[in-house]
């Protein structure tokens, strides 16, 4: 399994973005982004070049975890995914497949407000 910390570089400098996003004893909360990829699998692969443009606005941690190991065949059968990537936000599932882009910035706009999942 492979982690990546991905922190914003822009929009997150101070002002009104910053004042939303959830803390704990003043720094911020990154989401944890779990995406289960298959090998040879285009839609992985931009599932994995969006979530690398969305860390330049939101905090996430981002983990990717191979569905040939035991971890990731574990969470597609856990979370009745029907195809590769799996994407959850915080352990909860999110979607399968093609990655839906605007739905996932929306939800982590949500997120950085001190919404929950929906």
């Amino acid at each position: 399994m492979a982690e990546v910390g991905m922190t914003p570089t822009r929009g997150m400098s101070g002002g009104a973005a910053a004042d939303r996003v959830p803390s704990i004893r003043g720094k911020a909360v990154p989401v944890v982004v779990t995406l289960v990829e298959a090998p040879a699998c285009h839609l992985c692969e931009d599932a994995k070049s969006a979530l690398t443009v969305l860390a330049q606005t939101y905090p996430m941690t981002v983990r990717v975890v191979s569905i040939g190991e035991e971890p990731g065949r574990t969470l597609m059968q856990q979370h009745r995914a029907p195809m590769s990537p799996l994407v959850l936000l915080d352990g909860q599932y999110f979607s399968s497949g093609r990655l839906p882009r605007r739905k996932l910035e929306r939800q982590l706009a949500k997120l950085q407000q001190g919404e929950t999942h929906e």
